[in-house]
């Protein structure tokens, strides 16, 4: 018998055995990946349910983030988990994206029943549905990828990742495009049903995009049945250092307690060199349904875009499609 050639053999055997375990691993881990990054498409789809899932829009080939203005990013960060872990807090970063802005980033939270901005990282609570969402701006900012997290502050302590791709300033289509969007439809489910998460919250950003020939001349925006929608407060945020619009002040109780600032004017702010603007909205105590959104631009030929966005009201969202 030939020692040696049975010790090879032997040993063959054992890497052609080990090889499928491998490689179940290597399918595993990927799918996994892939579920994190793109759930929107492939969440209810047969796919594993993840345990924690962060998403930033807008995001991706179909709704690219571009920068606005004064290289400023404006994007809608939202944490999903399961309903188990309701009222635990969460913890959302970027240390890329904040290091990558010469002023930092910030995040913005309405949770409290009052607006409140955190510089560099937020911590903020998950509704009854295991959900919340937060804004996320930035200006003088370097494009190009930078991970956001998403933290679990309590066990079991779970861990959620993404990409965010920052485009430099370009040229785009024209339109008003919102966001969030979940397969090409602008809207949002709401966060906030306990006293920790909030009041049937919405944060979302909208892009007026037009031709650049009309760069540095003003656009407002609008939408009266948007606004109508959120009964205990609302505000609009344009990029570039443009005129903001709030019914009020939300105090404590969560009711309009003094007028806010831009009361009575629209909101509006000047196109950037490459034609484009952004609005930020957030409301507070907002009814289920859809709206119509009205961006003008007060020169030229005066257009006038619209588009629509869908409220959804609270509702778990991982291992379901979102309609």
């Amino acid at each position: 018998m030939n020692i040696r050639r049975s010790f090879v053999r032997l040993t063959a055997l054992t890497v052609v055995a080990a090889m499928p375990l491998l490689g179940m691993a290597g399918v595993a881990s990927a799918k996994v990946a892939h579920h994190a990054k793109h759930h929107k498409k492939s969440a209810g789809k047969g796919g594993p349910t993840a345990n924690i899932i962060v998403t930033v829009d807008p995001n991706g080939t179909s709704n690219p983030l571009f920068e606005v203005g004064q290289s400023e990013v404006y994007a809608v960060v939202q944490v999903e988990t399961l309903p188990q872990f309701a009222d635990d807090e969460v913890t959302i970063s970027s240390q890329q994206l904040d290091s990558a802005c010469n002023n930092g980033i910030s995040f913005d939270t309405i949770a409290s029943g009052t607006d409140v901005t955190s510089p560099h990282t937020i911590n903020v609570y998950l509704d009854n549905e295991g959900n919340a969402t937060v804004v996320l701006s930035g200006t003088d900012c370097a494009p190009g990828l930078d991970l956001v997290e998403a933290d679990l502050d309590v066990a079991p302590y779970y861990t959620a990742y993404t990409w965010l791709t920052v485009n430099p300033p370009g040229v785009t289509p024209p339109g008003v495009f919102g966001e969030p969007q979940t397969n090409g439809a602008a809207q949002e489910v709401e966060t906030g049903d306990t006293s920790k998460s909030g009041d049937s919250d919405i944060y979302a950003v909208f892009f007026v995009e037009e031709n650049p020939v009309y760069a540095e001349q003003t656009v407002e925006i609008g939408s009266t049945q948007l606004e109508d929608r959120c009964q205990t407060g609302w505000t609009w945020i344009p990029s570039s250092s443009g005129v903001p619009k709030a019914p009020g002040t939300i105090g404590d109780s969560g009711q309009v307690t003094s007028p806010g600032p831009g009361a009575g004017t629209t909101p509006s702010t000047v196109l950037d060199d490459d034609g484009n603007a952004a609005f930020v909205f957030k409301g507070t105590s907002c009814a289920a349904g859809p709206s119509v959104v009205v961006a003008d631009v007060l020169a030229g030929t005066h257009d006038t875009f619209t588009s629509n966005f869908t409220v959804l009201a609270p509702q778990p969202t991982i291992g379901s499609s979102v309609p």
